[in-house]
């Protein structure tokens, strides 16, 4: 199978509180072996001239340490059309993989503001890691009612990228700040390492185990908050599949959707039940129709 490789050292900020590296950080990883792959090609202008990230996958597998040495990335593309192109990571750390993720990907003209099409050349430069598409299983689908919570989020100027929107794994960031706290309003014991009595925090962590982000419009920095609604799309023994979207203040369209899949760990980092109290809380918010299958 033909890849790109690329070795990325840790930083002790990539670590998020519960002492391992924060899942938004390992798409940054991600985004940082693509574009090392784009800048030494034959075709820098994937990287330099443009190309925007549609839809991304994210399937965490074990946690990645510090100490554990820098991070492997082997990279592939696993499809090319016409004007987009899906690029696929495999995240070794210590001889195990960590992580799988794919970013589909469309070239795009930011002066007009539209997709383009490949050129040969770019076509030729992604067959060079050709490689077999994967399989991912398959989340809920995404459905957001009455029972979402809305919770207002305040973008920063820093957040932006090269090409003035605010930039994919950022978006990641805003995802993961709206579902801690969401999911704190929905269930008070799910606190957050640093928020509020500790005492009151259910032990152990909530650990990412899957994302599934879909970028529908780009989203620019604004002064004005934008708003977000978290809901609950499955509660299983251990684990609970969150929807989110981001939704502009002004037309209130949904500019991002994705779908998370967090799973309760013990202290000793392996999954344990969730308690009846807090499956309970949580089923109160799934939407209507399955809300009576939640018992």
């Amino acid at each position: 199978m033909a890849s790109f490789h690329a070795t990325i050292p840790l930083r002790w900020s990539d670590l998020d509180p519960q002492g391992h590296v924060n899942n938004v950080v390992v798409l940054d990883l991600a985004q940082e072996a693509r574009a090392r792959f784009m800048a030494g090609g034959s075709h820098p202008e994937l990287l330099l001239h443009g190309s925007v990230v549609v839809k991304q996958r994210s399937e965490f597998l074990r946690p990645m340490m510090l100490d554990g040495g820098p991070v492997e990335v082997e990279l592939s593309t696993t499809s090319i059309g016409a004007a987009r192109f899906i690029m696929s990571y495999h995240m070794i750390q210590g001889g195990q993989l960590c992580v799988r993720a794919a970013t589909s990907m469309c070239p795009f003209d930011f002066p007009n503001q539209r997709v383009r099409k490949l050129t040969e050349g770019e076509r030729g430069a992604l067959a060079t890691i050709s490689a077999p598409d994967e399989a991912w299983p398959a989340l809920p689908p995404m459905r957001l009612d009455e029972h979402a919570v809305e919770t207002a989020f305040q973008p920063r100027w820093s957040d932006q990228d090269r090409y003035g929107h605010v930039n994919n794994v950022r978006t990641l960031d805003w995802l993961q700040e709206a579902r801690v706290e969401a999911t704190t309003q929905m269930a008070p014991q799910m606190a957050r390492a640093g928020m509020g009595d500790d005492a009151l925090r259910l032990p152990g962590t909530w650990v990412v185990v899957r994302q599934d982000t879909e970028y529908r419009h780009q989203l620019k920095w604004q002064a004005d908050p934008y708003l977000m609604r978290t809901g609950v799309l499955r509660v299983g023994a251990s684990s609970l599949t969150l929807g989110c979207a981001i939704i502009d203040p002004d037309d209130h369209s949904a500019h991002v959707r994705a779908r998370t899949v967090l799973v309760h760990a013990g202290p000793d980092g392996r999954s344990e039940p969730l308690p009846d109290e807090i499956r309970a809380q949580l089923s109160a918010y799934l939407p209507a129709p399955a809300r009576s299958d939640a018992g």
